[in-house]
């Protein structure tokens, strides 16, 4: 089955396309300004390159997705309402899926009871995972870890406010003490996530938790939180292939659809 699975975030998208066993992969930079008619338009020139038509396509996108259409994006204002009505495409069968909750799909296991995947890129978000099946809430927007408010010396924020890495960049963030701060908050956070979820794993992805500032201020914050039994059960390491993550967590989705 030919399939084109898209991971777009706020500052580019991987589009990696499969058919005829082979895989290849295609990015562009994305921002503000990305609007349906571009991602139409990137499409319509795959589809033309490669012949493709009468396929699968997944689009993952960083934002509430709700039964197939993106409610809210904070990253790609210009792409919210999005429906697979607006896809002018040759593809067979569409789907829209929140990015994170696509990035589970890869990494989930049945043996595990409780996994969590936490991502910490141009936003911040969570899925959750309960033996080896995403949970998504009464009505598919559990996770949003980053709109949980933490109260500061300077007032109260959110945690996308003040561990993102829209937040910093936009805050001038660069010494080494700016950005373990900015970790810990996020530590902060899955500390309280350790609490409620007991997890078996959590895994780590998103650009900032390459640098190393930034993560072993999120660690040591963990380590401090959490409770330590629950603490004690969670391994806790970093998505390999994280580029990759969410393309091949459509994947699994678009095969389990098909």
């Amino acid at each position: 089955m030919q399939k084109i699975t898209v991971d777009i975030g706020g500052t580019k998208a991987l589009f990696q396309l499969s058919f005829d066993g082979r895989t290849e992969q295609y990015k562009i930079l994305t921002g503000e300004g990305f609007d349906v008619a571009i991602l139409n338009q990137q499409l319509a020139e795959l589809e033309s390159d490669y012949g493709l038509q009468d396929y699968q396509l997944g689009i993952a996108l960083p934002g509430l997705v709700k039964h197939n259409t993106l409610l809210a994006s904070k990253s790609l204002p210009c792409l919210n309402g999005l429906t697979a009505d607006k896809l002018n495409t040759k593809a067979r069968q569409i789907t829209l899926f929140n990015d994170i909750d696509a990035g589970m799909q890869a990494i989930c296991d049945p043996k595990h009871t409780s996994e969590l995947l936490v991502m910490a890129g141009t936003g911040i978000g969570m899925s959750i995972a309960l033996n080896g099946q995403p949970f998504f809430g009464a009505s598919g927007l559990a996770g949003e870890l980053g709109h949980c408010r933490v109260m500061t010396e300077s007032g109260e924020f959110s945690l996308e406010q003040l561990a993102s890495g829209d937040s910093i960049r936009t805050r001038g963030l660069k010494s080494p003490a700016q950005l373990h701060r900015a970790g810990s908050y996020l530590g902060m956070g899955l500390a309280w996530a350790i609490n409620m979820f007991n997890p078996n794993r959590i895994w780590l992805a998103g650009g900032m938790m390459n640098n190393p500032d930034y993560y072993k201020g999120c660690i040591n914050a963990l380590n401090e939180m959490a409770l330590p039994d629950p603490l004690s059960e969670a391994q806790i390491g970093r998505v390999d292939d994280m580029e990759t993550l969410v393309c091949r967590g459509l994947s699994v989705l678009l095969d389990s659809k098909a």
